[in-house]
């Protein structure tokens, strides 16, 4: 289970006029529109993206033809899932304060992370680029992208690059404070925001060797991987109530010890990791959906995702070993898993979710 060892805890509609018959696109005409209206106000996107109805046209919309102003089948620029740091729009520049406009969107991302080809397209430049960093520029149609800060270049200008072809490293070149990966979208030259674009791909699930591992950990930390394991409290019992963190403190004896703990969940979150993710993430709920969000999050501050997503267990279990007590490389006492038993529980798992 998560450390926990926690003596004092934390008390912290009018009628539709229109002819759907001969016209069975206008709902898709509509959210195009909205869509528009999203790259063009920046304070627009964050509504965009809540909407659910929006959300359930992406596979209609990917199948339609492309246009010069669109990319088909838009693969995610960096590992899944990825959190934001800053979007598109102004904002205080982090190094010189100034009120500048921020023309992408940051991905905070372990250094040395993969960094992709969002589609099919020509290399336009890869190289050094002023307050970029390292850059690279694929030509698709009107519309280019762009990858900033990298650490490494994995092409040369001129190149022909496929859709999710690993192009560059994640890195901390040019203006940057730390690592991440600056991505734009230009059409014709001018920079738009990226999130419809991207909007899909904010849905979808994580990578087949990201599920296998969180599932290890909610396997290793609760004794199942399945639904029931979002339930789990520390000790005994389960919850139901998803609407916050249960902020249940139990106690037992381990070791000899009497000790309690607030943890709850698949992966065995405290009362206080609550309290700290829960604004930083914008989570509505406790939820399987914004646990899982909450162990990525963990991953991720350990930089540990790059070796998650490089299929590297015991680098990243080494990485993570003080943030959950099921994991080997620490000395909470609290029953953690044998390296074997991880190698093989992970294995299992990354067999139960190959091609889905």
């Amino acid at each position: 289970m998560r450390l926990v060892i926690d003596f004092q805890g934390s008390k912290h509609q009018s009628k539709n006029v229109l002819n759907k018959a001969s016209n069975p696109d206008w709902k898709y005409a509509i959210a195009t529109g909205i869509l528009v209206a999203a790259m063009i106000v920046p304070q627009f996107s964050e509504w965009v993206e809540s909407q659910q109805f929006v959300k359930s046209l992406q596979t209609r919309v990917g199948s339609l033809p492309t246009t010069g102003a669109s990319i088909s089948r838009i693969a995610f620029p960096t590992v899944a899932n990825a959190p934001v740091t800053s979007g598109f729009g102004w904002r205080q520049h982090p190094i010189t304060g100034e009120r500048k406009f921020h023309t992408g969107i940051d991905f905070a991302v372990s250094l040395g992370a993969p960094i992709y080809a969002t589609d099919a397209g020509i290399v336009e430049f890869a190289g050094e680029k002023g307050g970029y960093g390292n850059t690279v520029i694929v030509k698709h149609t009107s519309v280019s992208t762009l990858y900033g800060h990298a650490s490494k270049l994995y092409v040369a200008t001129g190149q022909k690059v496929a859709r999710g072809q690993m192009i560059a490293a994640v890195g901390s070149t040019g203006m940057s404070t730390g690592p991440h990966l600056h991505f734009e979208v230009r059409v014709n030259g001018k920079p738009q925001n990226p999130r419809p674009y991207l909007l899909s791909q904010f849905a979808n699930s994580y990578s087949q060797r990201m599920r296998a591992f969180l599932a290890t950990i909610r396997w290793a930390e609760t004794g199942t991987s399945g639904s029931l394991s979002y339930r789990k409290l520390v000790f005994n019992g389960t919850f139901n109530d998803f609407s916050t963190h249960p902020l249940i403190k139990q106690c037992a004896p381990i070791n000899g010890k009497s000790v309690c703990s607030t943890a709850a969940g698949a992966y065995q979150m405290l009362d206080k990791s609550w309290y700290d993710l829960q604004p930083k993430l914008k989570l509505t709920n406790f939820s399987p959906t914004s646990q899982d969000k909450m162990a990525v999050e963990y991953i991720r501050r350990n930089q540990a995702i790059a070796d998650v997503e490089a299929g590297n267990l015991d680098a990243a279990l080494q990485k993570l070993g003080r943030v959950w007590a099921s994991m080997p490389y620490n000395n909470y006492n609290q029953n953690a898993k044998t390296l074997e038993q991880w190698r093989s529980y992970y294995q299992q798992q990354l067999l139960a979710y190959r091609g889905q």
